[in-house]
């Protein structure tokens, strides 16, 4: 590794040179959920991409990285509650971590996302931050990761 290029883990915002490593780890992501039936579509990908490189006030997409290259990512987007003109509240649509790394460095790069996740939350003084887990998969090991992150279970998904 050449002097010059980060060590260790760290989180950021997410920018083009991104987009071969997180196009990777979402197709990752896309195998193990209950939609892996479906094809994975590169074309909605590129068309969130460019929404998220347009960077909205309201949007953050999160990165962690390890040694320089990406391991995981987060997408959220904050709007305010439908029945009040209180403060934002923040729905994070994916947190996605690479799979080929090794399970400990994958859980760090999750619970550092999720710090990046409550700085930016607090940034926009909003309420709430929520992390829907629509995938169907891991869920044991995605609830002690997210209660290792602090995050408090306030309901769930079903399926009808």
């Amino acid at each position: 590794m050449s002097s010059g290029q980060p060590k260790g883990l760290r989180v950021r915002l997410f920018e083009e040179r991104d987009i071969p490593a997180v196009r990777g780890i979402m197709r990752q992501h896309h195998a193990t959920t209950v939609f892996r039936n479906q094809p994975f579509s590169d074309e909605k990908l590129d068309k969130h991409i460019r929404k998220i490189l347009s960077r909205p006030p309201r949007m953050a997409c999160i990165v962690a990285e390890w040694q320089g290259r990406p391991i995981g990512v987060l997408w959220a987007a904050a709007d305010s509650y439908m029945l009040s003109d209180g403060p934002l509240f923040v729905t994070v649509h994916v947190i996605a971590v690479d799979l080929e790394q090794k399970p400990l460095r994958r859980a760090k790069a999750f619970l550092a996302l999720v710090g990046g996740l409550k700085k930016w939350t607090a940034s926009l003084n909003a309420s709430h931050a929520f992390v829907h887990v629509t995938t169907g998969s891991n869920l044991k090991s995605t609830d002690r990761l997210m209660k290792a992150a602090g995050a408090q279970f306030v309901g769930g998904a079903y399926v009808v």
